[in-house]
């Protein structure tokens, strides 16, 4: 290679040491590199020098003023961008229409939960009142009746048939932790829970069967206790009323 084909070579060497270099102009240079001894001299050459002039001059520290204001550049300091609401007015009717859309629903099964145990009360009420009926018409059906200071009405009871009707007017009223409950009560005055009631407030008197697993003719009365709600293993309230049978 001529004197004058080194020089496009040799002239990229002080570029090269300083990393200033295209880089198609660096892989040409470093192939030539590879097979020239006296251009490697002089890239030696030229980091030698570079490296005294770095080492020529004491470390400098920057002022305070530049410091700070490097700093704020760093990725670290800068703030995250706070989200912005961006809420149109079509967004802002449509978000009340969900809630409204919500608590009208909410309305709904309340008032048809409300409606379901209001129909339930009322099929409890028709079959105790056939039932009523129903023992009535029925010849060997026993009637005794039920006469305190405030309650008022009739036992139906058929032991052939092990079923009971109780008819009742003027109950006291209760509070929403109490309960009705009914007792057989055996001839040792042991007394065996025969279920709960709780009549609506509204009834100007209620029909209510007793449902009882043993036999009726096996005790010789009933009697009715208000007790806490969901009951009690014994009676332990006021007594509201007691027949004998």
């Amino acid at each position: 290679m001529t004197y004058y084909e080194h020089v496009p070579f040799r002239e990229n060497i002080p570029a090269y040491t300083l990393g200033a270099l295209d880089a198609e102009d660096v892989a040409a240079l470093e192939v030539h590199l590879q097979t020239c001894a006296s251009c490697r001299d002089e890239l030696a050459a030229y980091r030698a020098t570079s490296d005294n002039l770095l080492m020529s001059f004491p470390p400098q520290q920057p002022s305070a003023a530049l410091r700070r204001r490097l700093q704020r550049q760093l990725p670290s300091a800068q703030k995250a961008p706070r989200p912005r609401l961006n809420w149109s007015l079509g967004r802002v009717a449509m978000g009340t229409a969900i809630v409204l859309l919500l608590a009208l629903n909410v309305f709904s099964i309340s008032q048809v939960r409300a409606l379901q145990r209001q129909q339930t009360q009322l099929m409890d009420q028709m079959q105790n009142g056939q039932a009523a009926l129903a023992m009535l018409s029925y010849s060997k059906t026993q009637t005794f009746p039920i006469n305190t200071e405030n309650v008022t009405g009739s036992l139906l009871l058929d032991k052939e048939y092990n079923s009971a009707v109780l008819i009742l007017r003027g109950l006291p009223s209760i509070t929403d932790d109490q309960t009705y409950q009914v007792w057989l009560i055996a001839s040792n005055e042991e007394r065996t829970s025969a279920g709960l009631l709780r009549p609506q407030v509204d009834q100007p008197f209620i029909a209510e069967a007793i449902h009882s697993m043993q036999e009726l003719s096996n005790f010789v009365g009933i009697g009715m206790t208000i007790e806490p709600a969901g009951g009690s293993d014994h009676p332990t309230g006021e007594q509201v009323f007691r027949v004998d049978y």
